[in-house]
């Protein structure tokens, strides 16, 4: 193999500098070529003006390219990293809009609740559309996927064109940091091992230099000294889960809340409510509509990676702490890498689920070959409750190819955040109606309006 080529697709989001950052903590990577592909050039020319002056001031030898032409960036290309927003905080505000108006509770709205089937058929269209021209023109590549909801992105993918894919996510972070707050151990020795679905996983094991601690974190779960650190993470709904359930959610109550139906009381409770709201980031409650910090912290974002470009602040990157860059120089240099989380194929890891479904577990990488590390026999109910989000991914996804809006009122009906079966048709109906949606589903022909 030559020079690596690794292809960054959506190149103008904030998953950019933290990625180029993890070439400088990879040092044999050092000598790859990073392309840069996007459709909205501003954003791609900017974030290439910082790449470039970084590179030549810190005199790294990784070649920045950039185009926005999708064929080109793909050629090649041995690896294609997907990062993209389609319709950006213009489509996200009607995806998280429409289904609060019809009465729908939500915290993030990315993954699943009524909006994560919406921002799934915004960007799934557009992933296959990538995915089938990876097939095409650089049909041995790695995609790895960072656009949510991830689980049914990656399903989708596999369904349709069959090509390599596997899904990262930083969420497996969130427990460790918390097991660190709450024994005082250092997060750099902390280490878990988990299974389950993206933003749905359950701990199975936290070790802490080699020696589990996991007795030692459930029991500090209920101490009542131990009481505002769980507030402040929050896991307050994490706990209460493991009371029932047995297992403890690996991920903060931000993400594990939205895939129960009991989030309709945690969001009224005096404790749970204020607490799941603040840490939304995302939903103005009062006026059931996106925050309007959310548009000013993009601007302000923006116009401080303008000022990195044009040389007036200083350009600061640091690693992403995702996997990525790690495993692509496990493949590239044929060494064998685990990790503690990646959105594969099941496998047979998780017993009791479809092994062809993509679910988010320990892995290993050896050269060309990542498999899942180790099973996995989490509690019945755990996998119930698994497979009744992937069953209703299957049904999305199909709908999404098919284009068939009963399939797709029916996805958003099985999820639980959905009020009731009418509301599920009428949130569809107004999304595929609504001028701004229309504008980008079309983009990749997944025109849907009119009435069911």
């Amino acid at each position: 193999m030559n020079v690596p080529r690794i292809t960054i697709v959506g190149a103008g989001s904030h998953f950019t500098m933290g990625l180029f950052g993890d070439f400088l903590r990879i040092g044999d990577m050092q000598e790859s070529e990073l392309v840069l592909m996007d459709i909205d050039e501003k954003k791609l020319r900017i974030m290439e003006r910082i790449l470039k002056r970084f590179t030549e001031k810190e005199s790294i030898g990784v070649k920045i390219v950039a185009t926005v032409n999708l064929n080109e960036a793909l050629d090649d290309t041995d690896f294609v990293i997907t990062t993209i927003r389609h319709g950006g905080l213009e489509a996200l505000k009607t995806v998280i809009t429409i289904p609060l108006q019809f009465g729908a509770v939500q915290v993030v709205g990315d993954t699943v609740g009524p909006s994560g089937v919406l921002k799934g058929m915004l960007e799934i269209p557009a992933l296959l559309y990538i995915a089938q021209n990876v097939k095409d023109i650089a049909p041995k590549a790695v995609i790895m996927n960072f656009t949510n909801p991830m689980t049914p992105a990656c399903m989708a993918i596999r369904k349709s064109t069959r090509t390599s894919i596997i899904g990262l996510c930083h969420g497996y972070h969130n427990i460790c940091d918390l097991a660190s707050k709450l024994l005082g151990y250092s997060i750099g020795k902390i280490r878990i091992e988990g299974a389950g679905i993206n933003h749905l996983t359950w701990t199975t094991n936290i070790t802490y230099d080699g020696e589990s601690i996991y007795e030692e974190f459930l029991k500090s779960l209920f101490i009542r000294g131990k009481e505002e650190v769980l507030r402040e993470h929050p896991y307050l709904v994490g706990r209460e889960l493991y009371k029932v359930f047995g297992i403890p959610p690996t991920l903060s109550d931000r993400h594990t809340s939205e895939f129960f139906h009991y989030l309709y009381d945690w969001i009224k409770n005096p404790i749970y409510g204020p607490i799941l709201m603040e840490s939304s980031g995302y939903i103005d409650y009062d006026k059931k509509t996106l925050r309007k910090e959310v548009v000013k912290r993009e601007e302000e974002e923006k116009q401080r990676m303008i000022r990195m470009a044009e040389g007036e602040e200083r350009i600061t990157i640091h690693p992403s702490g995702e996997y990525a860059i790690d495993i692509a120089s496990a493949i590239i240099h044929k060494k064998r890498t685990e990790v503690m989380a990646l959105n594969i194929e099941n496998r047979g890891a998780i017993t009791g689920i479809n092994p062809d479904y993509i679910v988010e577990i320990p892995a290993v990488i050896d050269g060309n070959n990542i498999t899942p590390k180790g099973k996995f026999k989490l509690p019945e109910t755990v996998v119930n409750i698994l497979n009744a989000h992937l069953e209703k991914f299957k049904v999305m996804i199909d709908g999404i190819i098919e284009k068939d809006k009963n399939l797709l009122v029916r996805a958003i009906a099985l999820d639980p955040l959905t009020p009731s079966p009418d509301k599920a048709e009428k949130i569809l109906n107004h999304f595929i109606e609504d001028s701004i949606i229309r504008k980008y589903l079309s983009t990749y022909n997944f025109d849907l309006s009119g009435s069911i």
